[in-house]
């Protein structure tokens, strides 16, 4: 009686292929467009409104990633300097690996919103295993429109019907 209320009792354990994956998930980096006259007078740098929103929009992604149980957010404020010193993160050659791995997670997940013009922004979202340095997952969505509204519409689609690993054949 005793070995089958044990063996009843770790059923309900997580399992290694049930646990959820440890992932670092990076602040979103921003990429503008550019013009002829930005090569003489240097890029124009993202409004007040986009820096906040650039904030807005990763709360939500680290929010509903950790919601769904399959990943598990790990705490980045221990290698915050090594975060700052190394952005754009998608500039770094690869850093974000090595920077997961200090953080340690077994995936790092990647955000970048490029502005194509004022009213059309597309997020690309990547996943790379750390261990293996290899990515194995891309996604991306086009938000049309430059509100707060429409960047986390954006998120929440992009979580729901790409991220989700439940994809949808729409």
């Amino acid at each position: 009686m005793c070995v089958a209320a044990a063996l009843l009792s770790l059923a309900w354990l997580p399992t290694a292929a049930n646990a959820a994956q440890k992932v670092a998930i990076f602040p979103f980096d921003f990429v503008l467009p550019q013009s002829e006259e930005d090569f003489y007078i240097g890029p124009a740098p993202p409004t007040e409104a986009e820096k906040r929103r650039l904030g807005l929009a990763h709360g939500e992604l680290k929010q509903l990633i950790a919601a769904g149980g399959r990943f598990e957010p790990v705490d980045l404020s221990g290698i915050s300097a090594d975060i700052e010193a190394a952005a754009p993160i998608y500039r770094c050659n690869g850093c974000e690996v090595e920077l997961a791995g200090k953080a340690g997670a077994e995936l790092a997940l990647t955000s970048v919103v490029d502005k194509v013009s004022e009213t059309h922004l597309q997020l690309n979202v990547s996943i790379v295993d750390v261990a293996k340095s290899k990515l194995v997952r891309n996604a991306s969505v086009l938000i049309q429109g430059n509100t707060d509204e429409a960047w986390l519409h954006g998120v929440r689609w992009l979580v729901k019907n790409r991220l989700s690993g439940e994809e949808s054949s729409k």
